[in-house]
C-alpha cells in the first residue's frame, strides 16, 4: 500500500512539473513571438511594429525619431531582428508584464527579443509632469521609451542574457538614456550636458514621484560624461574599474570646474 500511495504522489508531481514547465514555455513563447494578440503589424528596418491601433503616419513618425537616436548608438545593431508592441491600452500591457511578474504600471520592458511600451501610461505621466523635465523618463514621450527599451535588447545582445543582468543597473540604465539622448539634447539651446546637470541638482524640477526617473536621469548623464567628455567607448564604460561614486564625483567636479555661465 505505501509504494501504491509513493507511486501515486510521483505520478501527480510530476504532472504538477509538467504543467509548470509548460506554463513557461507557453509564456516565453508569447513574449517571444507576440504577434497574434495584435491586429495591426508593419515592419520598420530590421524592427517589427505591432499595434491594437491601424498604424499609420503618427508610428511612421515616431519609429523615424527612435531610428535618428539608434543611429548614432555604437551598440546599435541594424541587423537584429526586434518586435516592438505598442500597447495602447492598460490592459494590453498588463497581459504582457503579468508574464514576467513585473509591476503593470510602468512604461515599458524589453524581453527575448521584444519590447512592450505602455502608451496608455506614457501619455498619463505626459499630462501629470507637463513634459518636463525634459530628456527624462518623465518627460513622457513614446519615442524616448520606445528607443530606451530597444537599447535594452541590444546590451543583452552584446553580454546574453544570463551576463548583462549582473551589469550595474546604473550602467544599463544609464546607458540606455544616453543611447536616447546624446543625438539630440546636446543640439537643443538650453540642454547641453552642463545645463542638464544644473537640472538633475535643482530639487525644484522634481517630485516626490520621481523617486525612480531621477536617477535614470542622472545615470544617463554620467554616461555621456564618460562618453562624450571622457572620451570612453561602450566597453570601457561598462568595465568592472568603473565606479559610480568616483564618475558621480568626477562629473560634479568637472561641472564646478565650468563655473555658473557654463
Amino acid at each position: 500500500m505505501k509504494k501504491k500511495g509513493l507511486k501515486k504522489s510521483l505520478r501527480w508531481f510530476s504532472v504538477l512539473i509538467g504543467v509548470f514547465i509548460a506554463i513557461i514555455l507557453i509564456d516565453i513563447a508569447i513574449l517571444a513571438m507576440p504577434g497574434p494578440f495584435f491586429p495591426e503589424k508593419k515592419q520598420y528596418r530590421s524592427i517589427i511594429v505591432y499595434s491594437e491601433m491601424s498604424i499609420g503616419k503618427e508610428v511612421d513618425s515616431i519609429m523615424t525619431e527612435v531610428f535618428k537616436r539608434l543611429d548614432a548608438v555604437p551598440i546599435y545593431d541594424s541587423a537584429r531582428m526586434y518586435n516592438l508592441c505598442l500597447c495602447s491600452t492598460q490592459q494590453k500591457f498588463t497581459f504582457f508584464a503579468r508574464l514576467t511578474r513585473r509591476a503593470n504600471r510602468i512604461m515599458g520592458f524589453s524581453l527575448l527579443g521584444s519590447a512592450f511600451v505602455n502608451i496608455d501610461f506614457i501619455n498619463e505621466l505626459a499630462v501629470r509632469t507637463g513634459g518636463q523635465p525634459r530628456y527624462s523618463s518623465r518627460e513622457g514621450s513614446i519615442v524616448h521609451v520606445v528607443t530606451h527599451e530597444l537599447m535594452h535588447g541590444y546590451i543583452t545582445d552584446i553580454y546574453g542574457s544570463f551576463a548583462s543582468r549582473t551589469l550595474p543597473e546604473w550602467k544599463t540604465e544609464g546607458y540606455c538614456e544616453y543611447g536616447v539622448n546624446h543625438f539630440v539634447a546636446p543640439r537643443d539651446i538650453g540642454y547641453s550636458i552642463q545645463e542638464r546637470i544644473d537640472i538633475y541638482l535643482d530639487d525644484s524640477r522634481w517630485n516626490a514621484t520621481s523617486e525612480v526617473h531621477r536617477p535614470h536621469y542622472l545615470w544617463g548623464l554620467m554616461m555621456e560624461y564618460l562618453i562624450n567628455v571622457r572620451g570612453f567607448d561602450f566597453e570601457k564604460a561598462m568595465a568592472d574599474s568603473v565606479i559610480k561614486e568616483d564618475i558621480y564625483q568626477a562629473m560634479m567636479d568637472w561641472r564646478k570646474s565650468l563655473g555658473k555661465d557654463n
